[in-house]
Formats: C-alpha cells, structure tokens, sequence
C-alpha cells in the first residue's frame, strides 16, 4: 500500500519523490476532493494531464479550480493556473466567466459502477457561458452527456484517458441533467467540475 500511495503521489503531483516515499515512513492517502487539500490535488491532477494532451478546455477548467482554492506557489515555483491560462489561449480557448452555474463553481468526486448513470442535477445563468468538465480517474470509458430540463442533448463527449469539457451558453436560466456514463466492466472513480 505505501508503495501504491508513493507511486500514486509521484504520478500525480510532484516531480520528486516525496521524502516519506524515500524511506519507509508511514505516508497518509491523498485527501478526498472534498477536503481541504483534495481541491489543490485535483486541479494538478487535471491541469497535468490536461497539458500533457493539449486539451484547452480541461486547462481553462483546471486552471480556474486551481485559482479558485486560494493556492500559490511556493516560492521559485512556477505559477501553474497563470501558465495553464496562458496554454489554453494557444490552443485557441478563451476564458469564460467564471460563474456560469448559479450556485457558483463547484467539484465532485464520485464513483460510477460498471454499466451504470450517475445522474446529477445543475442549474445555469442565462447568457453566461456553462461549462461542466469530466476525468476519469482509472482505466477505462466514460459518457458525459448534458441535456436541458425537456430533455433535449447539449453536449456529448467520451472520456477516457484525458478530460473533457461540454461548454455551452443557456437560453434561460433552468436545471441541467448531467449524465456520466460508465461504458465499461467496472467501477470508475472520476472528477466533475462545473463553472
């Protein structure tokens, strides 16, 4: 398990061996997102990866999760949120306004069995540009699907090593069904973030 963990920490946040990976002290699991800390994790969790394909949209989305959990960087360290901006206007992304869900940005850490839906609930500012972002966080396929309050779709997209983002500006302020989607055998951890 402490191997597990240091593995799992290394690929996820640092660029060097943690120093309780190092040696055999005892480490603790990386915290829920919903944890103090778990914000921070899942913004560089989703920013790297989003980097490492190029995928604006993901950028913007982990760029404004990581702006929005008050973090800075340590001293000499790079400012991700403002290179992660900055990388999503090269591949041709803007920013959107930072509040499109009415009840202001949020996170979800959730899990997904094999074959099933997890069906959230969201509502959106008219006029003002929603944007929900999904990452599977193991191996495997999710849906994420978005359709208005009669039903209609909005959005589509399939994930399954990189992150996705269904952006789309509402007609009028109302709810969202917001499908994931388990495409697979087995159960699926994921990241959704709305704006």
């Amino acid at each position: 398990m402490h191997q597990r963990l240091c593995a799992l920490a290394i690929a996820v946040v640092f660029a060097a061996v943690p120093a309780g990976c190092a040696s055999q002290q005892a480490v603790t699991a990386l915290p829920a997102v919903g944890e103090p800390d778990g914000q921070i994790f899942a913004a560089l969790d989703i920013g790297l990866r989003a980097e490492a394909a190029d995928d604006g949209a993901a950028l913007l989305a982990a760029a404004s999760l990581l702006e929005a959990s008050g973090a800075r960087p340590g001293d000499g360290e790079t400012d991700l949120a403002a290179r992660w901006y900055d990388r999503a206007a090269e591949l041709g992304e803007s920013v959107p306004p930072s509040r499109g869900r009415i009840a202001g940005p949020a996170y979800r850490n959730g899990v997904v069995g094999a074959g099933e839906t997890a069906l959230l609930r969201d509502s959106f500012h008219s006029g003002r540009a929603a944007r929900v972002s999904l990452q599977a966080r193991g191996a495997g396929t999710l849906r994420l699907a978005i359709r208005r309050n009669d039903g209609e779709p909005v959005c589509e997209a399939v994930v399954s090593t990189a992150p996705v983002s269904c952006q789309w500006v509402p007609v009028w302020s109302e709810p969202f069904t917001i499908e994931v989607v388990n495409l697979t055998g087995a159960q699926i951890p994921y990241y959704l973030i709305t704006n």
